[in-house]
Parts: structure tokens; C-alpha cells; sequence
């Protein structure tokens, strides 16, 4: 049974222009795409796509986001200017994760039920190269300066690093069990989420050794605050959000939510955190200065993953 949300009415200002502070959350029951203005914490348009919407890129430019399909391999580019489906291709298996290149050129799609990466022409939408990788491959994170590909193989229990000049897999790293979610945005590390052993992994980009942080149920999103040494992990089945000392391995705080948490997002230069709370079907503001609550906006049936528009 899904946790009682409070109604609200919504303003939609569908003629707004989408501007830095702007937050797109991915619905995956209701297949749409709820704006939400970060500065008012509203819903500004809903746009509809296609069913069961899993994954969500932005380009590095702002202009697009690519959203994956996986029951009906599917992938759509959205504009996020007009707020319109720009165009869809079908790139057949089940696209789950995607990551798109800092240069804007191409996008990454894992193949969950394929084993394998898809290479994709950002414009076109086709299907340039695929690299086959570990067994059921779920969120990609991609390095900021774009060089270098992670890979969560879920039903591997490891990371593949994929070198994306030569779209190769480099190296195998085993984590804990289930590999999910990733952000690769630290200069020096790689965040693992890893559901079924209730750990975080944290590889050495250079070495490539791993640490592991327990004290977890279900772990499903992980971001980390730059700057501050610190790494944000959901728990899906707590219904928690955990604050963690990287250096100390340790949680230092763990912030109640409910909802089944699963998707974190952090806005360092607002001093924001976003978490998608996908049976509560909102949205969580909470201040990166003490980790507090500023605001709840109630989204669409079913928020799993959301992006920032640069």
C-alpha cells in the first residue's frame, strides 16, 4: 500500500523558462516527468513519456534529457526547453541505466537483460558500439572529464571500468552483493550502493581497491558533498537517509524519511540534497549545512530517480 500523500495544488507555469535550480523527477508509475522549480519547491509542468520510465541523463549543455524504457526498449530525448518528447528510438533489449558524455556527443545505456553497454549517438539516437560487460548491468556513472565509464553488474556483484576513447573494459572490481547505483563525481573515488549486503562500496579510481560501509538495510542511492568529506547513501527499507564520514567509514547521522527513499541528489552550490521517496510520491529538500528538511513536493505516481539541469 502506498503512504498517504497530502494534496496540493499545483501551479503549472508551462511557459516558464527552465533556468540553473531547476530538478526533473522521473515517475515510473505515472510515466512522466515532473519539473520542480528548486528555488519555490513546485511542480512547474509534468510532462508525459513513455511507460515505465527506469533511467534519466541530462546533456551536458542543459538543453536534453534521455530517459530509458527497459519493458519496451525504449529511449527518449526529451527537450527540455519546450518540455516536449523531441524523439524516441527503439534500441531494443532493456535499457535501464544511462550516463551521458561531458562532450554531448554521446550518450551510455546499460542493457540490463543483454550484459552489455550501448554506445548511442546523442542527436540520433542510434546505436553506434556495444561492449559487453558483467551479468545485468544497472546505473553507469561517468567521470567528469569523461574518459572513464563505471558500470554497476548487478548480478556480478562487481563494477566494470569501461575506457570510453577506446569504449573498452579495463578492469573488473568485485563489491559487495548487488551493485546498483554509483556516483563517480569525486576526484578520487567511485560510490557503490550495494542492496543486498547493506553496504557501501567505495573504490580507489588509481588503485582500484575497495572499502566497504556497513550499517545498512537496503542501500539504493548514493551522492556525495563535495568539499565536505562527507557521502549521502538512501535506505530504501529504513526509510532513512544516511549521512556518512568517508574518512571515518562511519554513518554520522541518519535522517528519518519513510517512503522507501531511493535516489540521492546533491546540489552543492544551492546547499541542497534531493531524495526521490518513491512510495510517498515526493520529493525531499533537506540543507546540506545541518541536514534538515526545508521541503516536501508532492510528484507524480512513483518517483525513483530525478537530475539537475545544469
Amino acid at each position: 500500500m502506498k503512504w498517504a500523500v497530502a494534496l496540493a495544488v499545483l501551479a503549472l507555469a508551462w511557459s516558464a523558462p527552465v533556468t540553473a535550480g531547476t530538478l526533473l523527477a522521473l515517475c515510473q508509475g505515472a510515466a512522466e516527468v515532473d519539473v520542480i522549480d528548486t528555488a519555490s519547491a513546485v511542480v512547474s509542468a509534468r510532462v508525459k513519456v513513455d511507460k515505465v520510465p527506469a533511467g534519466i541523463a541530462i546533456s551536458s549543455d542543459g538543453t536534453a534529457a534521455y530517459i530509458t524504457h527497459p519493458d519496451i526498449g525504449l529511449l527518449t530525448r526529451l527537450d527540455i526547453k519546450t518540455r516536449t518528447v523531441a524523439a524516441t528510438a527503439h534500441i531494443g533489449g532493456q535499457p535501464f541505466g544511462i550516463a551521458a558524455a561531458p562532450d554531448g556527443v554521446v550518450i551510455y545505456v546499460s542493457d540490463w537483460s543483454g550484459d552489455r553497454i550501448l554506445r548511442i549517438d546523442a542527436r540520433s539516437l542510434a546505436v553506434t558500439s556495444t561492449l559487453a560487460v558483467g551479468r545485468s548491468p544497472a546505473h553507469l556513472a561517468i567521470d567528469p572529464d569523461g574518459r572513464t565509464l563505471y558500470s554497476a553488474d548487478r548480478e556480478s556483484d562487481e563494477v566494470s571500468i569501461i575506457n570510453t576513447l577506446d569504449f573498452i573494459r579495463t578492469a573488473v572490481v568485485p563489491v559487495g552483493r548487488a551493485p546498483y547505483a554509483l556516483d563517480a563525481s569525486h576526484p578520487e573515488l567511485v560510490a557503490v550502493a550495494d542492496v543486498r549486503s547493506g553496504d557501501i562500496a567505495l573504490i580507489n579510481k588509481k588503485k582500484q581497491d575497495v572499502r566497504r560501509i556497513g550499517g545498512m538495510k537496503m542501500p539504493y542511492g548514493v551522492a556525495f558533498v563535495p568539499g565536505r568529506g562527507l557521502l549521502l547513501a538512501t535506505d530504501q527499507q529504513a526509510g532513512t537517509l544516511n549521512v556518512i564520514d568517508i574518512a571515518k567509514e562511519t554513518i554520522v547521522q541518519r535522517i528519518q524519511l519513510g517512503g522507501s527513499p531511493e535516489e540521492v541528489v546533491v546540489d552543492a552550490a544551492a546547499g541542497r540534497a534531493y531524495v526521490a521517496e518513491w512510495f510517498a510520491n515526493r520529493i525531499t529538500a533537506l540543507n546540506l549545512d545541518d541536514f534538515s528538511i526545508v521541503a516536501r513536493t508532492p510528484v507524480c505516481d512513483g518517483p525513483r530517480v530525478m537530475a539537475l539541469v545544469p
